[in-house]
């Protein structure tokens, strides 16, 4: 979708308030029918009222629970509550002193330009929504917001007449145009700003005070009735009204969760504001924000992983390699619309990998910006005692804002495909993502076969309030966003694979070939085993070699066939609905030799230790 598309969508979707303006052109009514109407106005902004303030609270809450997010959430509730207060207050400042001064102080006119600027402040987090999904890269989603919001509006522009109604009072196009430009004009400026800029600040201010502000007209609304002697009935129409605002709410979530059904519309965008629940996919873990360069950069890095591109050493004077580890919160896209708050090494998910060479001194810093102490432990690799990063035996825990150095020399015992993790509140800290693969290779190689060689560090998480794994992933991401691996046809390919999930095993899984089982957790095997299935425990790994000699596109994936698909509402499957695949799946396409294969897949300078 080009960006004048989704600004000319914005744009339709705010005028449709239009559509229930008009009535503040008709004749005079009965005084019950004028209150029943106006009542009727009431119950729809009874409903935003709601909706509003659910949305405003929602990430506060969320960034409060979440681990390391508790400044977030701080001043996300501070902006809660200074904007609803502004919005309350605030309004009634700005009617004394502008309205008032423009219109008329006894006609009811000065009231439905309140409500139009209330509803001008929620109408803008609507285009903040619209113009978020866009920037995400989720047209599809985009345009579904654009019809849902269009529908609600309709019924908003009633709302702002509803005090003319009431009073019997007829408005000008004039008045109406300008009420509609106040009230649905901000869809449009929400728009724009939101596929350009986000901010959940700026959202849940923005809503704050459209919830402050509508509080108070309704308060306004309701006392022009309270001498109505049919009360029953002007009551009856509150709750029509309310039912009228869900209703219309109702269809466009829908249209949302038909639309986030379908694997390619991704719909299951990550947005904060707006109306609907389902945009956010709360309830499985969607969590920040992230712009669509930001998920294209994770995308890269797990790209990187897959091809062993390891993190450059600073060589010191006296030739020891020093490598920096940074443990902190970030931002981590899962799989199309859910993130979560990831802890890791160096803003990444796993860390970066680590490959040391034998007879290397090495030294590895880390720096811990995280809310809780951590350490480091090297899995698999016998280091002196006091660098095994068991926390209160072998050293004291990093504290937060604290640094702890790892130093050892390389040795032959370590060669081998390894783990580094956490050990400081394990199953917690190892399932926000704070592990990363490692590599020992021999002092010098000991074949001269070269080959291909990929890694896959598979990993879990916790999402939307699971005491289980419940999302896996290869190398960060889970499929359909888990990287592909590309080899041309003959090649040799050995396959690491790395089992970080703190709880869950896993049996992998290619098709069209049998590989031979080469090592198990860094050890080569005199022997090596030919199967189709590997099965890794936590912490294990295992490294499989094939040659691939069988063109095609070949799926990768764990035969725990519940690891195979991703939380939410295309989840498990049942005899009405077919689940969509997700988590541990892959492929590794093997392609004619001649055909252009991405720098990088060759094992760079590596050369491969075929244990034949």
């Amino acid at each position: 979708m080009h960006f004048t598309t989704v600004v000319l969508l914005g744009f339709i979707a705010g005028a449709t308030i239009l559509l229930g303006l008009p009535v503040g052109r008709l004749k005079s009514f009965n005084s019950t029918l004028r209150s029943s109407l106006s009542m009727l106005a009431v119950g729809i902004l009874v409903f935003l009222l709601v909706e509003i303030l659910g949305d405003a609270s929602e990430p506060t809450v969320t960034a409060l629970a979440a681990p390391g997010s508790t400044l977030q959430g701080l001043v996300l509730a501070l902006l809660l509550a200074v904007g609803f207060t502004v919005g309350f207050v605030g309004l009634v400042i700005f009617e004394q002193r502008l309205i008032r001064a423009a219109v008329d102080g006894g006609s009811p006119v000065r009231l439905s330009f309140m409500i139009a600027t209330g509803i001008g402040l929620h109408n803008l987090s609507e285009g903040l929504a619209i113009g978020q999904s866009y920037a995400q890269g989720m047209s599809g989603l985009a345009l579904v917001l654009v019809i849902g919001f269009a529908l609600h509006n309709a019924t908003e522009g009633f709302g702002i007449v509803g005090p003319v109604v009431q009073r019997g009072g007829r408005l000008s196009w004039g008045t109406l145009l300008l009420l509609a430009a106040i009230g649905g004009g901000p869809t449009f400026v929400g728009t724009v700003l939101g596929s350009l800029w986000t901010s959940s600040y700026l959202s849940v201010a923005v809503l704050a005070m459209a919830g402050g502000a509508l509080l108070y007209v309704i308060k306004e609304l309701l006392a022009g009735v309270r001498r109505e002697p049919k009360q029953a009935l002007i009551m009856a129409a509150v709750a029509l009204g309310f039912i009228v605002g869900w209703g219309t709410e109702f269809v466009a979530d829908r249209g949302v969760a038909a639309s986030a059904s379908h694997r390619g519309a991704e719909a299951t965008g990550v947005v904060t504001g707006g109306d609907m629940d389902e945009m956010r996919v709360a309830s499985f873990g969607a969590g920040p924000k992230l712009s669509q360069a930001a998920v294209a950069d994770q995308e890269r890095r797990a790209d990187d992983l897959l091809h062993e591109r390891a993190l450059r050493p600073q060589v010191l004077a006296d030739g020891v390699h020093r490598y920096t580890l940074t443990a902190s919160v970030f931002p981590w896209n899962l799989y199309p619309g859910v993130s979560v708050s990831a802890w890791g090494f160096n803003g990444e998910v796993p860390g970066p990998l680590l490959r040391f060479r034998v007879g290397q001194r090495v030294e590895i810093v880390v720096h811990n910006e995280l809310p809780q102490a951590t350490t480091v432990h090297w899995h698999g690799l016998a280091v002196p005692n006091a660098q095994d990063g068991v926390p209160g035996v072998t050293q004291e825990p990093i504290s937060p804002g604290g640094t702890f150095v790892y130093r050892f020399t390389v040795t032959p015992q370590m060669i081998g495909t390894h783990l580094y993790h956490t050990h400081v509140n394990d199953d917690f800290q190892m399932d926000m993502g704070l592990h990363g693969p490692l590599i020992v290779d021999p002092a010098a190689p000991l074949t001269t076969a070269k080959g291909i060689d990929a890694l896959y560090e598979i990993g879990s998480f916790k999402i939307g309030g699971s005491e289980e794994e419940n999302v896996f992933t290869l190398d960060g991401k889970a499929f359909p966003e888990a990287p592909a691996l590309v080899v041309p046809e003959g090649a040799r390919v050995r396959l690491r694979l790395v089992n970080a999930s703190a709880e869950e095993s896993h049996v992998m899984h290619l098709h069209g070939y049998t590989f031979r089982i080469v090592a198990l957790d860094g050890n080569p095997l005199k022997e090596p085993v030919a199967a189709d299935t590997v099965l890794l425990g936590p912490s294990q790994t295992a490294d499989v070699v094939f040659t691939a000699d069988n063109p095609g596109a070949w799926m990768f994936h764990c035969h725990i066939l519940d690891h195979t698909i991703n939380p939410g509402p295309s989840g498990d499957g049942s005899a009405e609905h077919v689940a969509e695949m997700g988590g541990l799946v892959t492929f590794v396409d093997v392609v004619p030799p001649t055909a252009p294969v991405r720098a990088g897949y060759l094992a760079a300078g590596h050369l491969m230790q075929m244990a034949d």
